[in-house]
């Protein structure tokens, strides 16, 4: 199977016309009209049913669409993998990370990283802990940083110095500002709006000594990013870890950590006995290398006493 005519079908599904199709490919449109009826008859299925405005993906065209958007990509990799020779350490680092305070751990890190070796590049990729296993599992990614607790049998780990307590994110005008904290209690008697992972869902019930029927659930998320805007509509108050909150803010909420405190850590995964590209495998011995010891906030008061004494003040 041709990787071009691969090329050529993904486009004209992204695009959905192949006259649009042919002018970006460069090819003819009798040409790419062709290509596609030879695709299909080697696949021995109908891929797109043709109307005269649009094209719609079979369910056979879809289930191909993925596959071949998944070989163009491990193409290109291997591609790039194999361009690595001499000096220069090349190519592109997947990485799939949880939206937590593990994040400025890895852009440090990647600073670092791209400072030593220019011509390497990263391509980072959001998600909750579930989807990125996902990613991992169908080789969309070289590494992901999960939030704790995670099932890990499948996966080589290390621990990554970034820590995050739990509470909860309410409005302002609904919590007095003398408060500092939130009890188990008080949680359980609170609509709330939990991440949607079962593994999550199981140890938050545990703190709370209560079953998760007995939650009083106003909706599920797989990101906090939207569910910010569940809050501040007055929908519930949102249970997550510190970090999901302070990367973004939002105006007319806060933060209310829960007592008696619970704390999550991170660690960074790559799927085991699966190879993986030379830059990709140097950037996970970087983080194995990390001290654990080390929380997210240390780092960054160590980076800017740093800045202060290099700047002689």
């Amino acid at each position: 199977m041709d990787l071009r005519v691969l090329k050529s079908f993904v486009t004209i599904c992204k695009l959905g016309n192949i006259t649009r199709a042919s002018e970006v490919l460069f090819i003819s449109q009798p040409a790419l009209t062709r290509q596609l009826q030879e695709l299909e008859d080697e696949l021995g299925c109908k891929l797109l049913i043709r109307n005269t405005r649009s094209l719609t993906l079979t369910e056979s065209g879809y289930l191909f669409f993925q596959r071949a958007e998944e070989i163009l990509t491990l193409a290109n990799q291997a591609k790039m993998e194999l361009s690595e020779k001499g000096e220069f350490l090349r190519g592109i680092i997947r990485i799939g990370i949880v939206e937590t305070s593990a994040m400025r751990i890895l852009t440090r890190e990647m600073q670092k990283f791209t400072a030593q070796y220019p011509h390497v590049h990263f391509e980072i990729y959001s998600a909750d802990s579930d989807d990125l296993k996902r990613s991992m599992d169908e080789n969309k990614l070289d590494l992901a940083i999960l939030l704790e607790p995670v099932e890990s049998a499948k996966y080589d780990k290390t621990p990554i110095p970034a820590k995050d307590r739990w509470g909860l994110v309410v409005r302002k005008a609904d919590f007095p500002s003398d408060r500092k904290e939130m009890t188990f209690s008080e949680v359980v008697a609170t609509p709330l709006i939990l991440p949607r992972r079962f593994i999550v869902l199981e140890e938050i019930s545990s703190w709370l000594k209560v079953s998760d029927k007995d939650l009083k659930v106003a909706a599920y998320h797989n990101l906090p990013s939207n569910a910010l805007d569940l809050v501040s509509s007055g929908m519930g108050a949102l249970l997550c870890v510190e970090g999901s909150f302070t990367n973004r803010g939002k105006s007319g909420l806060r933060f209310v950590p829960i007592t008696p405190e619970r704390v999550s850590g991170h660690v960074a995964v790559k799927k085991k006995n699966r190879p993986i590209a030379k830059a990709a495998a140097i950037f996970w011995e970087t983080l194995c290398a990390l001290d654990s010891a080390e929380t997210a906030d240390e780092v960054l008061k160590k980076l800017g006493g740093r800045r202060k004494k290099s700047a002689g003040l």
